[in-house]
């Protein structure tokens, strides 16, 4: 699913959310048209917010996830007492 800018004939351009599935192109949601570049502006945030809550895949909050991995990854090293590079003599055996 994406968000179209689409022209009209009269000059003014609407803002709809557009599924393609099997090749063919399906009109979701229309959130309205605009003449001006600002309430086209406007529109084409308010149709990209919805897309975000309510398209198949949600956005991801990475804020908080971040921290605790960077934690883990320390801990994972810190434990780390020696590394063996073993991987010539392997291959060669």
């Amino acid at each position: 699913m994406f968000i179209r800018k689409k022209k009209n004939r009269s000059g003014s351009s609407t803002i709809v959310a557009v599924s393609k599935k099997n090749g063919t192109f399906r009109e979701v949601k229309n959130f309205g048209t605009a003449k001006t570049v600002e309430d086209l502006d406007a529109l084409y945030a308010e149709a990209c917010k919805w897309l975000r809550t309510h398209d198949g895949q949600q956005e991801i909050d990475f804020d908080n996830v971040m921290g605790r991995e960077e934690e883990g990854i320390m801990r994972v090293v810190d434990n780390i007492d020696s590394v063996l590079i073993n991987g010539t003599q392997i291959l060669l055996k």
